[in-house]
């Protein structure tokens, strides 16, 4: 009866996990992607037109192209990885937001799968699974399981580097384990830049583990100064050229950005797993420690548990050292390593409660039950209403030129996806008006190109524009403004067509939209379209030849 009880509530831990899981897929999946999920999404998509329609040309020439069309391709602002499973997956589903999002919950599983079988190895079935089931309970898995995001991804490489690393630690000459670190250390980095953190790592955990000779041993090297060599190219080219990540490292470096900050920081990044779990890891690194430093333990669960402890240390240090995001989600990688050192709390409670077997049994239970309470539902955001107003513009078969100007959270990220995803040949041209009208700076300072409304009508007229798409006032810039005032001067080029409301959920403002028409860009399309990036991205000019 006991073991059916403790079936009946693991089952239940599992049903409530995903109930939390379908409330995070109901409310992402019918909303639009912006920031820096439009760009991820965007990204992919090009790399699959470029299988599709492109391979064998230039690829660098195709990115720009791409680029002026939808104007939020970042690979170079983010290593390739991810973009090129999403290309290669959007031959089997399609290029829609909702594969895209689905490719996400994937990975999740993936995943908890991967988590499951390591653990299951020292721990057995019953700890595996509540300790998998805590991982995907936290509010970082339930939004990352739906969001177009990379993070899941990089951390799922990670945590296969964390384990092979693990076994060559127990066995330094299996060179099989110091190839398997290398790959997944190189698949992690060339998904995000944060998996440079494995550079504190691979210093850390042989001396947490007590495994300092294995400084000594020439698969550490070997396998340390392979992942350079790969993984440390596509940073420097893209640094070279201009489109890496917009980061000041002098100024991330300098005193300016002292302790209190850094401090600060680490303390928003810290949210990353509920406190509970937080303190439940420590726990666990306090056990292995105890494991293997006092009572002199060498079996590979104290070792595992030890490097995982290694890697969210490792990953907190690094991005105190480099403050570039103060987003938690860069600390997703840490929650399969936390799920670990929950796995050791777990055995050690059945260790303690050995003579009394059903408690022993049930012990594992509570403490994932508490867990997944303590996690609770994530706090969903999404933005809603785009996608209408990206179907409120019909899509012919040659493109439609399309100008958006939208503010600084305006959505323009989220209509471009709209676009995207539901064009079919992937043929218009979007411009951004804080490309083509003004600087944005990255601290958002503006600094106009044209002065007048009337400048700024006769911009449009020219190409000629089909769709303006602009938010409602107050306006965030003076483009916005003139904008306006060019496209409501005279009626009989630019009609409105729609005014939709937009809002950013569950607390964001209510705005809306306003697109208006130009009959003559239905027939008509320029030759060569230029645009311009950002200021933080070297304010190179682009240009497009349309066919």
């Amino acid at each position: 009866m006991s073991r059916r009880l403790i079936d009946a509530a693991i089952l239940l831990l599992l049903v409530a996990v995903l109930v939390l899981h379908w409330r995070a897929a109901s409310t992402l999946l019918h909303g639009s992607l912006e920031s820096d999920q439009s760009k991820h999404y965007t990204s992919g998509v090009m790399v699959y037109d470029y299988l599709r329609s492109g391979l064998g040309s230039n690829p660098v020439r195709f990115a720009e192209d791409f680029e002026v069309r939808y104007p939020l391709v970042a690979i170079g602002q983010w290593p390739p990885m991810y973009y090129a499973i999403q290309g290669v997956y959007y031959f089997l589903v399609g290029p829609s937001i909702w594969a895209a999002q689905v490719l996400s919950a994937v990975m999740a599983v993936v995943f908890a799968l991967l988590i499951f079988f390591s653990i299951r190895a020292t721990a057995g079935r019953q700890i595996a699974l509540i300790a998998t089931i805590v991982f995907l309970a936290t509010p970082l898995v339930q939004i990352a399981a739906w969001e177009v995001m990379s993070d899941l991804l990089t951390g799922l490489f990670l945590f296969l580097a964390i384990l092979a690393f693990a076994r060559l630690l127990d066995e330094p000459g299996n060179w099989k384990a110091a190839l398997s670190f290398a790959l997944y250390s190189v698949a992690a980095i060339v998904s995000k830049g944060s998996a440079w953190a494995l550079v504190p790592f691979v210093i850390l955990a042989p001396l947490l583990s007590r495994r300092a000779r294995f400084f000594r041993g020439r698969w550490f090297w070997g396998a340390g100064l392979a992942v350079v060599l790969v993984g440390s190219p596509f940073f420097l080219l893209t640094k070279r050229a201009g489109i890496g990540y917009h980061a000041n490292l002098a100024h991330v470096l300098s005193p300016a950005v002292g302790l209190g900050r850094r401090a600060e920081m680490l303390h928003v990044l810290l949210s990353f797993a509920p406190v509970l779990l937080l303190a439940v890891g420590v726990f666990g690194l306090g056990i292995a420690l105890d494991q293997r430093w006092r009572r002199r333990n060498q079996s590979s669960e104290t070792t595992l548990a030890l490097v995982a402890a290694a890697w969210v240390l490792s990953q907190l240090l690094f991005l105190f050292i480099l403050p570039l995001t103060w987003e938690p989600r860069v600390l997703m990688p840490a929650l399969a390593p936390l799920a670990v050192l929950t796995a050791q709390c777990m055995v050690w409670l059945q260790r303690a409660l050995r003579e009394k077997p059903m408690l022993a049994t049930a012990a594992p239970v509570v403490l994932g039950a508490i867990l997944v309470a303590s996690s609770g539902p994530a706090i969903l955001l999404r933005a809603v209403g785009y996608r209408q107003a990206a179907a409120a513009m019909p899509y012919p078969p040659d493109g439609a030129l399309i100008l958006i100007a939208t503010g600084k959270d305006g959505g323009e990220g989220a209509l471009i996806t709209e676009r995207l995803s539901h064009g079919r040949g992937h043929r218009d041209v979007i411009l951004r008006g804080s490309h083509v009208l003004a600087d944005i700076d990255a601290a958002k300072h503006e600094t106009p190109f044209f002065h007048s409304a009337e400048a700024v009508r006769s911009y449009l007229l020219s190409m000629p524009v089909r769709f303006v798409v602009l938010a409602s006032p107050p306006f965030d810039y003076t483009y916005q403004s003139l904008i306006e005032s060019a496209v409501t001067g005279d009626p009989q080029d630019f009609h409105l067509i729609a005014t939709l409301p937009v809002e950013e959920q569950p607390d964001g403002p209510k705005s809306e939209v306003r697109i208006y028409e130009n009959p003559a860009g239905r027939e008509h399309h320029p030759d060569v379209v230029h645009t311009r990036l950002g200021s933080y991205a070297g304010g190179r000019q682009l240009e497009y030849h349309w066919r």
